[in-house]
């Protein structure tokens, strides 16, 4: 049986796939030194701190998102996988967007890696979002009507994991669904009567490897996605 290390386990992804994954061992903020000395097939590194309006602690920030990647890559692994963002496509970066793109650089660097650039993902570990906000009829949230987003789901995400499909890939995976949803869409979707603001997250929509291209069972749309885990 496959064994696999799981970094970030304390939420999102991480804690989706630690849960889900027979045979894992997982760690999070400051517990690397617990698993450095195992034995691992595959590798998923979820972890990143991301600082929610500015950095505060430049060195924390360069250690949690830059030299934690180096130090697992440093592992004996027959895969590894970083799960990154399709934020990197976008024309303005900010320092999430960045970061993930330098950390990117790095997993190219070694040998059997991949990096799966994902978009926003629908799971029971996921944070509150605007998506669930909308659902919860809360009063009103910053996001315009025409601001745009693809959705996936985690279970998704696990499913390519269990099928081992990712020893066929290399270097870099958008893993998106084949379509994307306005938040007027999903307003409507969800019968939601929750006030749209005025700022619009615009998506850069020229992916260069999308996952629904690769592997017919992942050929589904944001609305798909977002019915079947609403449902």
């Amino acid at each position: 049986m496959e064994k696999y290390l799981i970094s970030g386990i304390k939420g999102g992804l991480g804690k989706y796939l630690y849960d889900n994954l027979p045979n894992s061992i997982g760690f999070g903020r400051g517990e690397f030194d617990l698993v450095k000395n195992r034995d691992f097939d595959t590798i998923i590194h979820c972890a990143f701190n991301k600082e929610p309006h500015e950095i505060k602690d430049y060195y924390s920030y360069l250690e949690d998102n830059i030299f934690l990647t180096q130090d697992l890559l440093k592992l004996p692994y027959k895969k590894f996988i970083y799960i990154s963002t399709i934020d990197v496509y976008q024309k303005h970066p900010n320092y999430y967007s960045l970061f993930k793109r330098f950390s990117e650089s790095i997993v190219d660097k070694n040998i059997n890696t991949l990096n799966l650039r994902c978009s926003m993902m629908l799971g029971p570990t996921m944070k509150p979002n605007h998506a669930t906000k909308l659902y919860d009829n809360i009063n009103s949230i910053g996001l315009s009507p025409n601001s745009e987003f693809n959705y996936i789901l985690m279970e998704d995400i696990l499913k390519f994991i269990n099928s081992h499909k990712y020893h066929l890939y290399k270097k870099s995976i958008d893993f998106i669904s084949n379509s994307s949803l306005k938040l007027k869409e999903l307003k409507h979707i969800f019968n939601s009567h929750t006030k749209l603001g005025n700022y619009t997250y615009e998506m850069n929509l020229d992916f260069t490897n999308p996952i629904y291209m690769l592997d017919p069972d992942f050929n589904k749309s944001s609305k798909t996605n977002i019915q079947t885990y609403f449902k």
